[in-house]
């Protein structure tokens, strides 16, 4: 990857390490606030809990925003937001102040992980995803560690602020460079739109409303949105109280200047496999990718179930610590700063020595966070795998809330899980289950996939195609308005030289422009129009301003004036020979959209279902005409001044586009109301399906309708005038259709 591609990656990365460092730095301290702030135990968690859930809800926020709108302004808007929480974290002086400063952190560092992984996935080819967010995820558990490590061996020596103060100052300078670094396209990284990328053609699409529910709809990402609010249960229970459970509950013999040290360097034992799980199967799970589309998702479910067991021995083999086994002679309280670390691996030593079972910890510990780290490694490649490019981020953002709602209700049910329990090595145990659940969601996940994948290229592939033809319409739009300069130019050929040669520049300058995007993106038809068309100008200024020359000689006689004038008209007949521009054929797609009405008028009578397709014809070219005038007008508009000439034009495709306008709202009323009358038959006790087959019948035999119906039900006079009824109605919905395009009838 070039450096300009990777730079975005790096920064992107970065944040992600600081925010995620400043998401755990508190738990360390929780002794140290508790004693602060004087408040009771069961109050100790909740502003990460807090932190967690504000977290989530403004991950969804920041989500779709990043699909909408420009990325970078929301990173930065995000990184200011939890900028300014971690330094109200490190000054706050009451419990209160505490609460709303993680509160503003999680609304900041909700904007990450969604705009993060949307860059990140559009700088990554496909095949090579995984291991780059196993990357991210190994990068992720170091910050974790980085944050608590700081806040236990720096908190304790100049105060648990501290390390917040520190990373406020690194998150400040990450968005001052942010700022100067240019963001990938959006989809740049999709097989499918990598024409678009070497044509520098921006995927224009961006995600609506509406799209939150084909997100949510989509069956991968519903069962990795349910299976990530099971499997981050484990996980956050052991990031969270594993440090605390083992000072409590195994080595609580050890001297408190070292304690907590010792413990945070045994919890951090876990974590080392998780390291060692993503940079393995990140890379496994892109090499089975490219053998087959599945083949991630079903790693990650093999992962999962086989990390099961491996954590419960790891739980299992914990033993109490007593100091008389430990073959360390401790110093009077306190021990001496300078030999704080001396003593802290003296005492893992010693304890690897007298209790072996920690031995099997390690072993255990190492393979279970290995395999853990199979679905994290996987999951966020599978959901870029499946999902648009503008759906990207709301998508990851789905999966942070599932996931921080369930850590966030975990954190605040801990403590009273605990006493229910009897204590946190329980809580811990049971948590463990709540990786077979996600399991079974990775397994229906894996049966989706595949289809997922292939429907999200069908629709890449055929947007861009659009893409395509949208922009050489453009082009063609340029050089259509370039065409219609030299029709006009003929008109002032003969009486106003200055004009006449401007109109033909301007159409030079057009066609020279349009030359060169042919070449550029290699679209030869549109190259060679261009270049044929601009010579063909150039001949005809030249033969122009060379008889407007001979015409400024004084002394011309009349013949020899008489003969030029001639030869000017001839120019005119010339050019008027030459192509003209489409707005005359985009009148007549308009003229064919209101025959197609007339069309369905006069099949009423016979066939009125084929009526109705002749009305949703009509539809679709009011609005291909709506958007022909529109992509005109778009043109016009982006220039400051106008000529004479184009103000003219632009007048008649306003005139036109408030015609197709009209036209089109009161033909999709039409069509509205008459599904409406005809829905009616069913209350009626009339099914659809009858009207159908009279409809077929009388279009077969090329008889009136009514006869038909008249000559069918004559023994069921009820359906037969319920029948009639509705034709009649739709009869006088023909009738009002004239009337309603001369009224602006506002849709949406």
């Amino acid at each position: 990857m070039k450096f300009k591609d990777l730079a975005p990656i790096i920064l992107v990365m970065l944040l992600l390490f600081v925010s995620t460092a400043c998401a755990n730095m508190l738990i360390p301290s929780y002794a140290a606030i508790q004693n602060e702030f004087n408040i009771p135990e069961a109050l100790i968690a909740i502003p990460d809990a807090f932190f967690v859930l504000i977290s989530a809800f403004f991950a969804l926020l920041w989500g779709y925003y990043t699909d909408r709108i420009n990325r970078k302004m929301v990173i930065m808007a995000g990184a200011f937001s939890w900028t300014i929480g971690m330094t109200l974290t490190a000054v706050s002086d009451s419990y209160f102040i505490l609460v709303f400063s993680r509160v503003a952190s999680g609304a900041g560092l909700g904007c990450v992980l969604p705009v993060g992984y949307s860059i990140i996935s559009d700088a990554i080819p496909p095949g090579e995803r995984s291991g780059w967010f196993g990357t991210l995820a190994i990068l992720s558990s170091i910050s974790n560690g980085a944050g608590q490590g700081l806040s236990s061996f720096l908190g304790p020596i100049l105060s648990w602020r501290f390390p917040f103060i520190l990373f406020s100052g690194i998150s400040i300078i990450i968005v001052i460079i942010l700022f100067f670094v240019k963001i990938p396209q959006r989809g740049a990284s999709e097989d499918e739109l990598l024409e678009l990328v070497e044509l520098d053609l921006e995927y224009s699409y961006r995600i609506s409303k509406e799209d939150l529910k084909i997100i949510v709809k989509k069956k991968t990402n519903r069962y990795l949105i349910i299976q990530g609010f099971f499997s981050i249960v484990p996980g956050t229970v052991l990031v969270y109280f594993t440090t605390s459970m083992l000072v409590l509950q195994y080595f609580n013999q050890i001297p408190a200047e070292i304690q907590l040290q010792t413990a945070t360097i045994f919890a951090g034992m876990i974590g080392i496999g998780y390291i060692l799980g993503n940079a393995v199967f990140s890379r496994l799970g892109d090499v089975l990718f490219r053998k087959h589309k599945k083949n991630r998702v079903r790693l990650a479910t093999i992962c999962l179930i086989l990390s099961i067991p491996f954590a419960l021995v790891l739980l299992l083999s914990l033993r109490p610590i007593n100091l008389t086994d430990l073959n360390i002679t401790y110093p009077p309280s306190p021990i001496p700063t300078e030999e704080l670390f001396s003593y802290i691996i003296r005492t893992i030593g010693e304890i690897f020595v007298a209790y072996p079972t920690y031995i099997i910890f390690f072993i255990f510990a190492l393979m279970a966070s290995t395999l853990g780290a199979g679905p994290v490694a996987n999951r966020s490649a599978v959901m870029i795998d499946v999902n648009m490019p503008e759906h990207k981020g709301t998508a990851a953002s789905f999966f942070k809330l599932s996931e921080q709602i369930s850590k966030g209700v975990t954190l605040l049910v801990s403590y009273t899980l605990i006493s229910l329990l009897g204590s946190v090595f329980n809580m811990i145990f049971i948590s463990i289950f709540f990786w077979f659940p996600a399991a079974i969601y990775w397994i229906l996940a894996s049966r989706n996939v595949e289809k997922d994948m292939a429907l999200k290229s069908r629709i890449l592939s055929e947007r861009k195609q659009l893409s395509l033809i949208d922009y050489i319409f453009e082009l063609e739009i340029q050089m259509d308005r370039a065409i219609q300069k030299v029709q006009d130019s003929k008109y002032y050929i003969t009486n106003d030289q200055i004009k006449f040669n401007k109109l033909l520049e301007d159409a030079l300058k057009i066609f020279k422009f349009c030359e060169r995007e042919g070449v550029s993106r290699s679209i030869t038809n549109i190259e060679k129009k261009a270049h044929i068309m601009y010579l063909r100008i150039l001949i005809i200024k030249h033969e122009a301003n060379y008889i407007y020359n001979k015409l400024d000689q004084p002394d011309l006689t009349a013949d020899k004036n008489k003969n030029l004038i001639k030869n000017l008209r001839e120019i005119y007949v010339k050019i008027s020979e030459w192509e003209k521009s489409t707005f005359g054929e985009i009148q007549t797609y308009y003229e064919d959209a209101y025959l197609k009405i007339i069309e369905a008028r006069l099949n009423r009578k016979q066939h009125l279902f084929k009526g109705l397709r002749s009305i949703s014809d009509a539809i679709k070219i009011y609005e291909r005409v709506k958007y022909l005038l529109n992509e005109r007008l778009e043109i016009v508009t982006e220039k400051p001044d106008l000529s004479e000439e184009e103000i003219i034009i632009r007048d008649k495709e306003d005139e036109l586009l408030d015609k197709c306008s009209k036209s089109l709202a009161a033909t999709l009323k039409l069509k509205e109301e008459i599904e409406k009358t005809l829905n009616q038959l069913n209350k009626k006790g009339v099914q659809m399906v009858d009207l159908q087959k009279i409809s077929d019948l009388a279009y077969e035999y090329d008889i009136d309708l009514y006869a038909v119906i008249i000559d069918t039900f004559q023994q069921d006079n009820k359906t037969r005038n319920v029948l009639i009824e509705t034709l009649d109605k739709i009869d006088n919905l023909f009738s009002q259709y004239d009337e309603w395009k001369e009224i602006e009838l506002k849709v949406f």
